[in-house]
């Protein structure tokens, strides 16, 4: 393929031969040095752009977009030999699984090189099939380390066992699998991991599983009673939908597998039986949800989730399950600041969006500008993103924003029904509708009535999901005030059509712009819960060249410039430097301001 060098524009031909990194030497300097074969230069063609170790240089594929590449997984061979030591048995026996339920999972033991230890060491070989083909080994040594087979496809161990299967076990190991099977239960799958490092939760294997189940299907979620295992519990359950959930507690053990052992298949069986409903807010009663009031009691209310700016967080933080109405004057940057929230909701918190905006189609310009915020320069002009710059957000906005555009009925009910989708199969955590009379609607009934019944079912809709409702609604005329010729400055109450925008929504704001200075004001209009926030009025200044929000209130147009005061150039580290990205292959931490 041809890539090119977007400084100088020369161009060079590189083969690369896989998805992901390819290795070889780097077209620009390798031909000068003394150790000419040394492969110094990785290609990413997932990312269609790749750099030299040695020299720097950036190559970036000639084509005008990325090329679109289906994700090619390895796949472990099949041995067809499931005879295991007499050790490897003994202990298996030990933690009550016997042989026969060990060659009904095809379990095996074999020599593998393991990561932690840098040796090669005997495992136990915990084999993934999909459709009765292996696709996956989790290799588990005797100092319990373990390692997925590289570059294998992820999904849920004992996956065959959903087919046709509408009540389906989900627990936290292979070995609760095994325990489960031992105890006469044998629909039941387990994640193949649990948190990173960083306490993130990846969930690609449900991303690639979810459509496997039938229609309607039941959860049993048997995951384990720990901190982890309970924010993996409540994720699964926001994904596949807490009307489909059950929660199973093994007594006063920490899985199935600690349960087998120390109170037998009756214990086992028990716990099953005791499964509950998972619990919804405003079903349940005090002793039902205990174990979460203490949480709060001791751990205190959870705060919510802020954007990192401090002048903003101190007045408003967000939760999942609630609907955040945001208004303000025509041209006085709604979406502009929304745009702002959402990249700085998701590089803080990895939250996912839906996006209903038909305020900024077409959709290749609302792209435009959420690009810009990333990395933190112009699409057009002077001083523009580069083409590696184009091609890294547009591989990491992938997974970051949807856009919701359907080819006719913008109802309510469509957008909804569009959100639910995103919210199981790609784990979304807020949504947008912007704005509100972009949706089409039906006045015939009172007005007043009709936007309440509406807003009735976008509050229900968020709390059902857990997820987070930001919806622009447009004030009605505004006066200016006489004084001094500005507009006056609308509030919920203002919006067009019913005070229910603000009797409705948890939380309120306001953004207008004050031209003469320069400046943003977002005035927090409404907050719930007081350990959210507080209202007031937060000043910031918004820097047109790339949409981004600082704190500080600048008084000239100077500091859009190369003269631009060392805080707000410092607040320009919004992403560490695109490049990271691709080395990285992940996203960056934010600069805490």
């Amino acid at each position: 393929m041809i890539v090119i060098n977007p400084i100088d524009k020369k161009e060079y031909t590189i083969e690369v031969t896989k998805n992901g990194e390819n290795q070889m030497t780097c077209p620009e300097c390798s031909p000068n040095r003394k150790k000419k074969t040394l492969k110094c230069f990785s290609f990413n063609l997932n990312k269609n752009a790749g750099r030299c170790n040695h020299c720097g240089v950036v190559l970036v594929a000639k084509e005008d977009k990325p090329i679109e590449v289906k994700t090619e997984y390895k796949k472990p061979i099949w041995k067809n030999k499931t005879e295991l030591s007499n050790n490897a048995v003994k202990w298996f026996e030990s933690r009550k699984i016997t042989q026969s339920i060990l060659n009904e999972f095809k379990v095996t033991e074999g020599v593998e090189w393991m990561p932690q230890t840098q040796n090669s060491v005997n495992t136990i070989q915990f084999n993934y099939f999909k459709f009765g083909e292996l696709v996956n080994v989790k290799y588990r040594d005797g100092a319990k380390n373990f390692k997925l087979f590289k570059d294998g496809e992820m999904i849920f161990y004992n996956l065959d066992a959903t087919i046709n299967n509408n009540v389906i076990i989900i627990v936290e190991g292979e070995m609760d699998v095994l325990a489960m099977a031992q105890s006469g239960f044998k629909n039941v799958i387990s994640v193949p991991n649990g948190c990173n490092d960083k306490g993130k939760i990846n969930m690609d294997y449900l991303d690639n599983c979810i459509d496997y189940f039938v229609e309607d299907c039941k959860f049993l979620l048997a995951l384990d009673n720990d901190k982890v295992g309970n924010r993996l519990k409540d994720e699964l359950a926001r994904r596949l939908g807490y009307e489909n959930c059950s929660t199973i507690t093994f007594k006063d053990c920490k899985d199935a597998n600690d349960c087998l052992i120390k109170y037998g298949i009756i214990g086992v069986t028990e716990s099953i039986e005791a499964a509950k409903e998972y619990p919804i807010e405003g079903v349940f009663n005090a002793i039902d949800i205990q174990d979460s009031i203490w949480d709060y009691y001791n751990n205190g209310l959870p705060s919510g989730f802020g954007i990192g700016m401090h002048e903003f967080d101190m007045f408003l933080k967000f939760q999942p399950g609630y609907l955040t109405v945001i208004t303000g004057i025509p041209g006085h940057g709604k979406s502009e600041f929304l745009d702002f929230l959402m990249c700085r909701l998701n590089i803080s918190h990895d939250w996912k969006f839906a996006l209903y905006s038909p305020e900024n189609h077409p959709l290749q310009l609302h792209f435009s500008k959420l690009a810009e915020k990333v990395i933190g320069k112009p699409f057009d002009g002077q001083n523009r993103m580069s083409p590696l710059d184009l091609t890294t957000t547009i591989e990491y906005l992938k997974d970051v924003f949807y856009f919701v555009n359907p080819a006719e009925n913008f109802t309510l009910e469509n957008i909804l029904t569009a959100v639910k989708s995103l919210v199981r199969k790609k784990g979304v955590k807020a949504f947008v509708i912007d704005a509100w009379n972009k949706l089409e609607h039906n006045y015939s009934t009172n007005e007043t009535k009709y936007i309440s019944e509406q807003l009735d079912k976008i509050v229900t809709f968020c709390e059902k999901n857990s997820v987070h409702c930001f919806l622009v609604a447009h004030p009605t005329k505004i006066q200016k005030d006489k004084a001094s010729g500005k507009f006056e400055i609308p509030n919920l109450y203002s919006i067009s059509g019913s005070a229910n925008f603000y009797n409705k929504a948890a939380n309120g704001i306001t953004v207008y712009r004050d031209y003469e200075n320069f400046t943003t004001e977002v005035y927090i209009q409404k907050v719930k819960f007081k350990h959210w926030g507080q209202t007031g009025c937060c000043q910031l200044a918004w820097d047109k060249t790339n949409g981004r929000y600082y704190k500080g209130m600048p008084n000239n147009d100077s500091w859009i410039q190369s003269n631009k005061p060392k805080e707000l150039q410092q607040n320009d580290n919004f992403l560490t430097s695109p490049l990271d990205i691709i080395t990285n292959n992940g996203k960056n931490e934010i600069d805490p301001f």
